[in-house]
């Protein structure tokens, strides 16, 4: 039997009585220690700005490769453009396959600290493509959400450990994030596939939280866990996935799956299908020590601590080889 991804809604869980705050809290608990994943409605994420994050995006991707080009990453941890080809599986360990089939482009915060170096490598600075000025706009109203979304939901899972609920915030209050916008371009645009190809490979994601935004189509996102495999979880219409990343596996000491999932390749029998989905990747305080949490509420895996931010560049090394080997970044 596939696992049963819940909905949890967040205004519902920011009223309950104490009793169905306990009877959800199993629910969450349950699902993060098999699968780490569920839907999270109730978020106030206004809709139209969703639609037009997602139009706007869009419309970076249909401009012509020249006009892209100047926007491109140059480093892993940069903002910016990342064009096709990209290795498949690179983020759980740096190895990579066949080119994923997708673009993307990343933003995030313009904290800055006074310490130059220290900032380019962890808030480095955006990339707004002149030729739309809206995008930016857009994009920084539609983050002020997405952060304000994230830091309820670190509260919730807080509780849910039965911790206060500023435990992980607290190591969150200038926390680095990526905002990712992924365009899986139609398969009459690529071209044929190659055998085992897909929009993104099998991984899982480096940071503490993933709040996904997605688009459903023919074929898509499938989530993993030993009972049931690999399967597409549920969509429900102005739902956001929350997922645990390896950060979060860290500070829990292993009671959290950090999820793995994959997005398939386009589908032959919907060869115009174009699907854009908006990705917003947590960590914490690039500085903060990532204790992990001891028994009972930890889950006793024995893990080391970690600085957050040098967790980050480490798996972002990892992933580095994996580009090389396409071209995309130089030694």
């Amino acid at each position: 039997m596939t696992a049963s991804v819940p909905i949890v809604d967040l205004v519902a869980w920011q009223t309950a009585d104490a009793e169905n705050r306990a009877s959800l809290a199993k629910v969450i608990d349950d699902i993060l220690q098999t699968t780490g994943v569920f839907l999270l409605a109730g978020h106030g994420v206004p809709a139209e700005l969703t639609a037009r994050m997602r139009t706007t995006g869009r419309a970076f991707f249909h401009l012509p490769w020249e006009q892209k080009a100047p926007y491109a990453m140059q480093r892993p941890e940069d903002n910016g453009w990342r064009g096709l080809p990209q290795p498949q599986g690179v983020a759980t360990g740096g190895t990579g396959g066949a080119p994923d089939l997708h673009e993307a482009f990343h933003m995030g915060p313009t904290h800055r600290t006074g310490d130059d170096a220290f900032d380019a490598l962890y808030y480095p600075a955006n990339k707004w493509p002149a030729e739309l000025p809206e995008l930016r706009e857009t994009a920084l109203a539609y983050t002020a959400h997405m952060t304000r979304v994230a830091d309820a939901v670190m509260k919730m899972l807080a509780e849910v450990l039965g911790l206060e609920p500023s435990f992980f915030t607290s190591r969150c209050e200038h926390a680095t994030w990526t905002q990712s916008v992924n365009w899986y371009p139609p398969l009459h645009n690529i071209g044929e596939t190659a055998e085992g190809q897909m929009r993104i490979g099998p991984h899982t994601d480096f940071g503490t939280i993933t709040l996904l935004d997605r688009q459903q189509g023919v074929s898509g996102l499938e989530v993993w866990n030993e009972v049931d495999g690999w399967f597409a979880p549920p969509f429900a219409e102005g739902t956001l996935v929350v997922n645990m990343g390896d950060l979060m596996n860290q500070w829990t000491d292993g009671r959290w799956r950090s999820l793995r999932h994959r997005v398939l390749a386009p589908s032959a029998s919907a060869p115009q299908e174009e699907l854009t989905s908006l990705v917003y990747f947590l960590d914490a305080d690039p500085d903060a020590e990532i204790m992990p949490l001891a028994a009972p509420v930890g889950g006793g895996a024995g893990m080391p601590a970690v600085i957050a931010g040098e967790w980050i560049l480490k798996k972002n090394k990892e992933m580095l080889l994996g580009l090389q080997r396409h071209g995309l970044f130089q030694d």
